[in-house]
């Protein structure tokens, strides 16, 4: 029995999901949403911190576009998780056509599913970051947004390898 070697594009493709499946994993679980300075406060999407105590957010009293959120960034991070599971099995097996397609199609999952956490996360909080002395965007919302851009870039490579 031989081995089988993936294709270029594909073991890119499978590295663009598993870095973007740490960044996600890390946004949806820190607290670098949104952070002041000042106050040396941060805000997650399921945790808020204030100098060294840090607090659960309660969904149920939380907006509902913080809540839309929160669902569709854990939406984005089981996608990916299929993505990177796919594309290893697409690099394993023989008949890689159809887990080309079904990769390609769960990268665009996942980048549906960021592209709403970004926009709708970044939309609502925009003016209340302008209208907060020392407030940014903070590094948690910088690395979905890359996981976001990495998901786009596997659905790429996944393209290229099926038509390789």
């Amino acid at each position: 029995m031989e081995l089988k070697v993936p294709k270029i594009p594909v073991c890119v493709g499978i590295a663009c999901c598993g870095v973007a499946l740490v960044f996600q994993a890390i946004a949806v679980g820190g607290t670098g949403w949104v952070v002041n300075k000042k106050t040396n406060e941060e805000t997650g999407l399921f945790r808020y911190c204030s100098g060294h105590f840090c607090f659960n957010i309660e969904s149920s009293i939380m907006a509902d576009w913080f809540r839309a959120t929160q669902a569709f960034s854990i939406l984005g991070l089981f996608a990916i998780t299929g993505s990177l599971a796919v594309g290893i099995l697409h690099a394993v097996l023989e008949n890689t056509r159809v887990l080309s397609l079904l990769a390609i199609g769960s990268c665009a999952a996942s980048f549906g599913a960021l592209l709403i956490e970004v926009a709708v996360f970044g939309s609502e909080m925009g003016e209340t970051i302008i209208a907060t002395a020392g407030a940014r965007f903070g590094y948690e919302f910088i690395l979905s947004i890359v996981a976001c851009v990495l998901s786009v870039g596997a659905a790429v490579c996944f393209a290229l390898g099926l038509r390789q």
